[in-house]
This record gives C-alpha cells, structure tokens and sequence, in this order.
C-alpha cells in the first residue's frame, strides 16, 4: 500500500504543478496575442548542430549510404512535402524491385565522449508491409550496439506527421553518426530487416540527454530509463546498481578481463527493441520499454529486493570477451557467470515464482536436467553439471577461473561443440590438478556415461 500511496502523491504533485503552469501568465496582458515585448527563444543549451537538420539546402551535410540493394531506390529532397509545406527527404522502393536498406547519414563531432545523446526526426510514410523489418527508423551507427534504433514504422501515414527518436552513446572521440532510412542497416528477422515503400523525414535534431531520461550512475553502471516506467525511490534504484556494481566485478573475477576498456557500462530503455525481445547486450544494454519488462523488474524490486535476472544474464553476455572460438553457447554461459556472481553477494533473483539467493539459483538448472539428462540434456541440464563441479567437495571455482583466462587468450577446443565441451572439462583437470596436487580427471570423477552421452547428443 505504501508504493501505491507514493504513486498517487506524485500523480497529484505532478497535476498541481500542471494548474500552476497553465494558470502562471493570467495576469500579465500578454495571452492571446496582447501587447507587450515578446521574448526571445531560448536556445537548448544541450543541443547539437546537426548541418541542414530540414533539407532546406538540399543534401548538404548527408551522404547517402546503402546498406542493401540500393540500386533502384531513390533518395531525393522534394519541394513543399515537408512539415509546414517546406523540403524535406524522400526514400522510396518499389516493391518489384525488392526489400531495400538505404538512408542518408551525417557525422556529429564536439559531442562529449561515451555519453547519452537522443536523435528526433519528423517522419511520414506510406506503403510500408507490416512484415517487414524495421521500415522507417533514425538510428546511430554505433559498432558498439547494432540494433539500437528509433521505434518501427510500418504501414502508412501520410496525413500526419509523427515524432520519432532514438537514444545513443557517442563515441570515444567525441563523434556519432546519425541516419535516416528505409529499412534497416542490418538484414534478418531478429530486430533488424529490410523494407520497401516510401518514408520522408525532417526536422532532425540531436541533444544530449538530460532531464529526457531519468539517470542513475554506479562504479561500473549506468541507467538511463523511461521516466515514466519509473516506480520506486531513488534510494531503492540506487541500492540496485549497487548491486549489479558487485555483480559487474565478480563476472570480472571469473574471466579477468572487463569490456569495452574498463567503462561503465549503460542500461537504457528503449521503445526500439521489437520481435518480442525483452532486452539486448551490447553498449548500450537495450531493455525494452515496449512489454512489461520494466514495469515487473520494479515491482520485483520493490516487493522481492531482487536484481534481475534478465539484466544480470545480458550483463553476463557483455563479459564474452577475448577469444571466444571456445564458446560453444554463450546463453549458457552468460547465465553460468551470473551463477557465480549470485553466489558471490548473495544475489536475489526471481523466477518461477520465488526467490533464489545465491548458489540457489542452481536448484532452478537441476529441474531441467532431472527432466532432461535421460532422454537429451537441454542447455540447463548441461549448465547443472558444469555448476556442481563448482562445490568445494568437487573442484571449486578456481579452476574455472584459470580454464576461462586460458581460453578467452588463446581459444582451443576444436570445431565441434562437444569437442569443446570436452577441452574445457581437459583444462579443468589440469588446474584442479594443480591446486589439488594429485590427478583430477573431472570427465572421469564427475560424470557419468549416462551424463556424457547426453551432452554428446544435445552438443552434436
């Protein structure tokens, strides 16, 4: 009842400061076209110079990129099509002439580097199959994180124009490369695709983030998150990153490296994430605002003090780094690294409808392989038995330690999944040999040939 309360208090501060604007000029004479000295616009002291941001001056500053098949689209400034009868860009691919991913581009220098910047365009379009990809889209061109992108736009809308956006990291060296297209950069069914139709665009424009998203900074993590989908304290929010502050230094204890050179690594929601993502790896860490996945992560913190799974599992995917020809399944093994950072800080997460606190978390793996060892060991199963070896009655974590400095320098493993499934249990012989100062055959010691057929079948 409590978190209830505090919503509506907000709510009802929110609606009085609302009255207080509307109502703040009544008496000055001003309203309505009156007398007076009009003021000046203020400038936004956080926006960046986007060169010819309405196409007035044709394609000055842009440069066409084709991503896909852009031979037969055309791109082209057009008189009085753009908001309020001005230029504006026209993209547009017949359907004859197949799924395109074609844009224009413009590099942004001066921006700070590794910090939050939010492109916003007006769009309209027409045309566009529901099927197809990511349709009208803004984005940056990071290499960091490939499918950060402003929300889809599919079908038509000709009559209106719509407001789109997409945030993104700027670069190193104080650069961004913002785009406008018709289809994505990236092909497949995933949460890229390629598109046909038409789409017009104006009015860019680029600030770095401020009061646009509600931020919270760590040691090693930043959230930048939807206002809106924001529900509980800023003292809860920041005993969470706190959290994952410990869980970011113990995934880097296992593997002994960090990404992306030792930054602090961002979360941001995103209305960008389709095809029924719940979030993406990458820099930034996309987490979608589209479902319900912020909204229940907030409820789980507030009633459970749990640090999310789904995160923790994207964050574990950020720490393959290296050499990583040895990986045969990094699903398994981002959630193999959050097992350790979990027993570590006794983490709490929640699934299946209850709270796991630590090394608990591998109760939740041993249901899937009592269900799946006999016939064909899933995923889980395998993650099972790898996790048991960590119990100090067989051979810790050290070894896997070791095995996971050894592997990310200089990969190994063969060309097979259960080859390397197998080199990795050699490699855990060898170190446990070593701390244990006698022979350790893990394969041999720890698991069955029940067990290994199993793997054998699933692996191959």
């Amino acid at each position: 009842m409590k978190r209830k309360k505090s919503i509506l208090v907000r709510a009802m501060l929110c609606f009085g400061a609302v009255l207080l604007c509307a109502c703040g000029n009544d008496d000055n004479g001003d309203n309505g076209g009156g007398g007076g000295n009009p003021e000046p616009p203020v400038e936004n002291p956080n926006a960046v110079e986007v060169i010819n941001a309405s196409f007035e001056e044709g394609l000055e500053g842009w440069t066409r990129v084709d991503f896909y098949n852009g031979g037969k689209v055309t791109v082209e400034v057009v008189e009085g099509a753009g908001v309020d009868g001005s230029r504006c860009i026209k993209i547009q691919q017949f359907p004859e002439n197949g799924k395109c991913g074609v844009g224009i581009k413009q590099k942004l220098t001066g921006l700070e580097p590794d910090q939050m910047y939010r492109i916003y365009a007006r769009v309209k379009y027409s045309d566009i199959p529901t099927d197809q990809g990511r349709g009208a889209v803004v984005f940056d061109m990071s290499t960091k994180q490939y499918w950060n992108a402003s929300k889809f736009l599919y079908g038509t809308e000709l009559r209106n124009w719509t407001s789109v956006y997409a945030d993104f990291m700027s670069q190193d060296d104080g650069t961004a490369e913002i785009v406008c297209s018709l289809g994505f950069r990236l092909g497949g069914t995933t949460n890229g695709g390629y598109s046909t139709g038409t789409a017009y665009f104006d009015n860019i424009s680029v600030v770095k983030v401020t009061d646009e998203l509600y931020m919270q900074e760590g040691e090693h993590i930043r959230l930048f998150l939807e206002p809106s989908q924001v529900s509980v304290s800023p003292a809860l929010l920041t005993e969470w990153v706190e959290n994952l502050d410990r869980m970011y230094e113990s995934y880097e204890d296992l593997v002994g490296q960090t990404p992306h050179q030792g930054r602090k690594l961002a979360i941001l929601t995103t209305r960008g994430i389709e095809s029924g993502y719940w979030a993406l790896a990458g820099y930034p860490i996309l987490w979608s605002s589209n479902y319900s996945a912020v909204t229940d992560t907030m409820d789980e913190l507030y009633e459970h003090g749990t640090w999310c799974f789904g995160l923790m599992h994207e964050l574990g995917h950020v720490f393959n780094i290296g050499n990583s020809s040895w990986n045969w399944n990094d699903e398994m093994f981002a959630n193999f690294r959050m097992q350790y950072g979990l027993e570590q800080n006794d983490g709490k997460v929640w699934m299946d409808n209850r709270v796991y606190t630590g090394r608990e978390i591998l109760d939740m793996y041993k249901k899937d392989y009592n269900n799946t060892v006999i016939a064909q060991v899933n995923d889980n199963g395998i993650h099972y038995m790898l996790g048991r070896l960590t119990d100090p009655s067989c051979i810790g974590w050290e070894p896997f330690k070791m095995a996971f400095r050894e592997l990310t320098t200089q990969g190994g493993g063969g060309s097979g999944k259960y080859e390397k499934f197998e080199y990795l249990l050699s490699l855990l012989s060898k170190y446990a040999s070593d701390l244990q100062g006698r022979d350790v055959d893990v394969e041999a010691e720890f698991f069955t040939p029940e067990e290994l057929a199993s793997i054998r079948k699933q692996l191959q």
